[in-house]
């Protein structure tokens, strides 16, 4: 009997991610989703492959396909847009992937904020692995009709609306957070730099906010940031000029567009 109950776990196990794969579209979108369980898998972890299922259990699903219906035509006519987000069955393993890649399926509960926080799947994600995390993204009046609608509506599918506050990051201003004492600050594909804009930050701008940030963390605390890139104002640096590229350096570890600065030693969570 105990036989048969571990055989087919794994059998429900790829049934489950068979489906998502499937339920993709057109074959480049069903290969791009394949990478991310791949992807996964390299983790060795039955937790954190199983953790996409456990997000999808718990959001409410018929509130995401309404907006799915409401959405189809703007997908169609510009798929870069917020409107993209709506396809739950790629951001949500794609999210787990970021859970992989900071060690958050096996670390202890953490105090976590999340910058620039978009729909909420990583908060959701992270959620799900027991941690207390909290989201700030720009404003409702700064944020475009699909970016304010998506966003709303897939933060309260996922039950992550009440954990996210409104706040636009600017150039030397200290962020007003509400959260203190943080262990980790996440910020992935970062915009609030001015991202492809004249007034592009540079490293004061950077050194400003990164002490700003540092000053909401633990001791032992992680602030991990994940750049856009900008080949065209960059050259082969790509996501950086050589000024702020040297000083990411000198404050933390720097690979390709990732960027982590730990205050103090590194966590036990991280150096595993």
């Amino acid at each position: 009997m105990i036989e048969s109950q571990t055989a087919a776990r794994p059998r429900s196990l790829v049934g489950s991610v068979t489906r998502s794969v499937l339920s993709q579209g057109s074959a480049e979108q069903r290969l791009e989703l394949a990478k991310i369980w791949l992807a996964l898998g390299r983790y060795r972890s039955l937790d954190l492959y199983r953790l996409p299922a456990r997000v999808t259990a718990a959001a409410d699903l018929g509130r995401i396909q309404r907006l799915s219906q409401e959405m189809a035509d703007i997908v169609d006519c510009d798929p870069e847009s917020a409107a993209k987000y709506i396809d739950y069955n790629f951001w949500i393993p794609f999210n787990a992937i970021r859970i992989g890649a900071l060690s958050l399926h096996r670390s202890r509960p953490l105090r976590m904020l999340d910058i620039g926080c978009g729909p909420g799947y990583f908060l959701a994600a992270a959620a799900a692995c027991g941690h207390d995390c909290y989201g700030i993204d720009a404003p409702v009046g700064v944020m475009t009709d699909v970016e304010a609608r998506v966003y709303s509506e897939l933060l309260t599918a996922l039950s992550c609306a009440d954990r996210v506050s409104p706040l636009l990051v600017e150039r030397f201003q200290p962020m007003p957070l509400a959260v203190h004492d943080l262990d980790l600050i996440t910020a992935f594909w970062i915009c609030f730099n001015r991202h492809q804009q004249p007034d592009e930050w540079g490293v004061e701008e950077w050194r400003f906010w990164v002490d700003d940030a540092m000053s909401h963390l633990a001791d032992g605390g992680v602030l991990h940031l994940e750049l856009n890139s900008h080949p065209q104002r960059y050259g082969q640096l790509e996501w950086y000029d050589r000024e702020t590229l040297d000083f990411f350096r000198s404050a933390g570890t720097v690979q390709h567009n990732v960027v982590r600065i730990f205050k103090g030693k590194p966590p036990e969570w991280k150096r595993a």
